[in-house]
């Protein structure tokens, strides 16, 4: 049963829905103590919104769904847009996640902007697909900004595939990658930064995990000019000026992360 707060915020984020977006759910595998309550929520958001066109799969069942979307663990929901951008959120939908998942939504929905034309023109000159991982905590207030320019980027432009996971619900992840500090940020399958990203960091591990595009000609990938850096100063001064209008001013970031503790997950 989802709970009444929950279906409150439901209603309230998806008001004004007024174009259709996609929503992909895969759910399975016997022993997911999280998948019936993905699927629920996922329900009452399709109630809330008719213009949200709910698919449900079996990550099993049904691989060629799970292979299309690139689906790797369960739960897993993904927002699709019109022209095929994508937005992943893998793990329980509470807090910091399900926000960002009904942003999302209505984000595309309404066709709201998340970045200036200066950042989204610079991933214009994006080649090949450069995945995006974010790892959070769904009660970790200095998490959101990080995870909303992963989602932001993503939505500017379908070569960054940006997937949001809930770090508590993968212990194997942390163990692999050996995450201390979250929110911590996979760019690509070498790459990462732990704590807060700025938005022209992110940019600059993008174009590094796409291939060092722009370092050897030594430009900026931005203005163009000359420049020691992927970003020149100036640019990076001017990207963050520009940055996501909706952020709320009180997560601007004055630490680096927060430190994962030690948990035991049944």
């Amino acid at each position: 049963m989802v709970k009444d707060n929950t279906l409150q915020l439901i209603w309230e984020s998806l008001a004004h829905i007024v174009q259709p977006v996609r929503l992909i759910v895969v759910t399975g595998e016997k022993g997911c103590e999280i998948c019936p309550d993905t699927v629920e929520i996922a329900r009452a958001i399709k109630a809330a919104a008719p213009k949200v066109a709910l698919e449900i799969y079996d990550f099993t069942m049904d691989r060629d769904k799970s292979e299309e979307y690139g689906i790797t663990r369960i739960p897993s929901c993904v927002v699709e847009a019109h022209d095929g951008r994508t937005v992943t959120f893998s793990g329980s939908l509470e807090g910091i996640s399900l926000v960002l998942l009904l942003d999302v939504i209505a984000s595309i929905a309404v066709g709201r902007a998340w970045f200036s034309e200066k950042i989204s023109g610079t991933l214009k000159q994006l080649v090949n697909e450069v995945p995006v991982q974010v790892l959070l905590e769904n009660d970790c207030s200095l998490c959101r900004p990080v995870a909303e320019t992963a989602i932001g980027l993503a939505l500017a432009n379908k070569l960054v595939s940006t997937e949001i996971i809930v770090a508590d619900d993968y212990p194997e992840i942390l163990a692999k990658h050996r995450v201390k500090i979250l929110p911590y940020t996979l760019f690509g399958p070498k790459l990462h930064l732990d704590g807060h990203v700025t938005e022209s960091t992110f940019l600059e591990m993008i174009f590094k995990a796409e291939g060092e595009k722009g370092v050897s000609d030594k430009h900026c990938i931005v203005c163009g000019h000359t420049s020691p850096d992927l970003i020149c100063q100036s640019c990076k001064t001017k990207i963050q000026a520009e940055a996501v209008h909706h952020k709320h001013k009180d997560e601007r970031l004055h630490d680096t992360g927060t430190v994962v503790e030690h948990h035991n997950h049944g």
